[in-house]
């Protein structure tokens, strides 16, 4: 038995496949996939030289009427201010009086997370959740080619510090998120601080979505890999001097392990572990939400060394701990564990 915390104290041990490890609740989670990365080799490692972001030329950008499109709906969006999120609280307001069904297993699921709630509370977080999840997907509109100015006037957080020793030490490191709060406006608040970042993203459909989406990454200057083209390309992003910002809690392929996570087991991508170990650059368990009319970046302390399978259940108990301030803006619509019937 291998130990776990979210403080990170643990054994050098190695776990091996199907290895159960006890994590800071007491339950334990268990690998999916053998760690055969081993430890990474100091000697082996050249010095990296930090990068400085930059805008991408997108290869399938949206046609020029659709991008001019996009910018004025971003314009008219920034010139409305909190009234932009009248049209989302809308949205999520019918959206939940016509899906009774999906609520109430939203609901289950923030209850299963915070044994605490009771029925009317959970139904209630849960219709927060809807309603932050829509005004996220506003503000993906609203932040679109916003100035590196008015991303920092609109934001604020706290530890900056961290990736700031990661560069100076490692030349970057390895910003993990869960699916909660608003990962873009993450990525936005380190664009602006001149951080280069790579990352991963699904393919959308239809189609023209997906390059949209695409094209409004990368012209921030967010290097964007799809999952199958990940693995070779994060490494060498790593090599270059690129810190990675990586979604971990709903694995879209590579390897993954069982964690336990929001109150169960729940697969997390093993990769960024895997990546730290091999090139040494840390994991930086990252929440970005909205608070007060402004949004907050938390940037936690880098998880301490170890196996594979430890250092994916601390980030797991970490992401958990950064969440629980914010538990309306997770968003938990579709099944979560791996027990889920």
């Amino acid at each position: 038995m291998i130990r776990s915390s979210a403080a990170g104290a643990g054994s050098s041990a190695q776990a091996k496949d199907g290895e159960a490890i006890e994590t800071r609740s007491g339950d334990t989670a268990r690998v999916n996939g053998a760690d055969t990365r081993g430890a990474a080799r100091a000697a082996g490692r050249r010095a990296i030289r930090p990068a400085v972001g930059a805008p991408i030329r997108s290869e399938h950008p949206p046609s020029l009427p659709v991008r001019a499109g996009w910018d004025a709906l971003a314009r008219f969006a920034r010139a409305l201010g909190p009234v932009r999120f009248l049209v989302p609280d809308a949205a999520a307001a019918i959206t939940c009086l016509t899906r009774p069904d999906q609520v109430a297993a939203c609901a289950a699921r923030h209850r299963r997370a915070d044994p605490s709630l009771g029925l009317g509370a959970s139904r209630a977080r849960a219709r927060a959740s809807y309603r932050e999840y829509y005004r996220t997907c506003v503000d993906l509109v609203w932040a679109s080619g916003m100035s590196t100015e008015a991303v920092r006037r609109r934001s604020g957080g706290r530890g900056h510090e961290n990736w700031r020793r990661a560069q100076r030490e490692h030349g970057a490191g390895i910003f993990c998120l869960a699916h909660h709060g608003n990962w873009d406006m993450a990525a936005s608040i380190a664009l602006a601080e001149g951080l280069a970042l790579t990352t991963v993203m699904r393919e959308f459909t239809p189609a023209f979505v997906n390059r949209i989406i695409v094209w409004t990454r990368e012209r921030r200057g967010l290097e964007v890999f799809t999952p199958g083209r990940a693995a070779r390309g994060l490494l060498h992003a790593l090599r270059d001097g690129r810190f990675l910002a990586l979604l971990v809690d709903i694995p879209e392929g590579g390897s993954t392990m069982e964690v336990h996570f929001r109150g169960g087991p729940v697969l997390f991508s093993t990769g960024p572990a895997e990546l730290s170990r091999h090139t040494g650059c840390p994991l930086l368990p990252v929440a970005c939400f909205r608070q007060d009319g402004r949004y907050r970046i938390v940037i936690d302390e880098p998880v301490p060394p170890g196996s594979v399978a430890e250092m994916t259940q601390r980030l797991a108990d970490r992401l958990d701990a950064l969440m629980a301030g914010t538990p309306e803006q997770w968003y938990p619509f579709n099944p979560v564990w791996t027990d889920e019937t």
